[in-house]
């Protein structure tokens, strides 16, 4: 009895102190060269719908394109920081690492180590540094923050909704494709005609404009 109760605890106490879990995506995707042409990294990817009502969900990515060389980055000493030869030693797994909002091509990179130890003596691995980072402050190295932020949103989609119904933005310079029914995301997202034909399913309702 004594142990339900504490199991039940712990549960209750997960559930009122959670936060929302934020794992970048292609943190590592970056190829600046002469021509300042860089892919989109360090990417957001939310489950969202098409209004509070719709079960239906879309994935939407929220991408970094700006050269990494316009911003200046300081390591944060204030985060504990492990290589990945210290996390094996404790035992600690790539489960683990999603948990906490750690970058996913770092929790892949965790799991490949983890997965070469027992077969090969190559150790160019283990001294990947992570960084333990503590909400709202997320990103290889801690270096983005959350800043509209309130404990009663358990998710990254609540926190992103409740930031664009607080600051709605209404503009009249849209151009839409109105010759083409075609529901292409929340308002005031419609058709353009640059995406018609454009060899991508852009309408959700269907493939209308393909």
């Amino acid at each position: 009895m004594f142990y339900m109760n504490y199991l039940f605890g712990l549960i209750l106490l997960n559930f009122i102190f959670a936060s929302p879990q934020i794992n970048l995506h292609y943190t590592d995707w970056i190829n600046e060269s002469e021509s300042n042409y860089v892919l989109p990294h360090n990417c957001l990817r939310v489950a969202v719908a098409i209004d509070e009502k719709s079960t239906y969900r879309e994935i939407t990515s929220y991408c970094m394109d700006e050269l990494p060389t316009n911003f200046h980055i300081e390591k944060h000493n204030s985060f504990p920081k492990f290589t990945f030869g210290e996390l094996s030693k404790r035992n600690i797994t790539s489960q683990q690492l999603y948990l906490w909002s750690t970058p996913i091509n770092i929790i892949e990179r965790y799991q490949f180590y983890l997965n070469q130890l027992s077969t090969s003596n190559d150790k160019s691995l283990e001294t990947q540094v992570f960084y333990n980072c503590t909400f709202p402050r997320f990103g290889p190295m801690c270096q983005y923050e959350m800043n509209y932020y309130n404990e009663s949103q358990i998710s990254l989609y609540d926190i992103i909704y409740d930031y664009y119904n607080r600051y709605l933005y209404n503009s009249t310079f849209l151009t839409c494709y109105i010759h083409l029914q075609c529901i292409r995301g929340p308002s005031p997202l419609c058709i353009n005609w640059r995406e018609i034909c454009d060899g991508r399913v852009n309408c959700i309702d269907g493939k209308f404009d393909e």
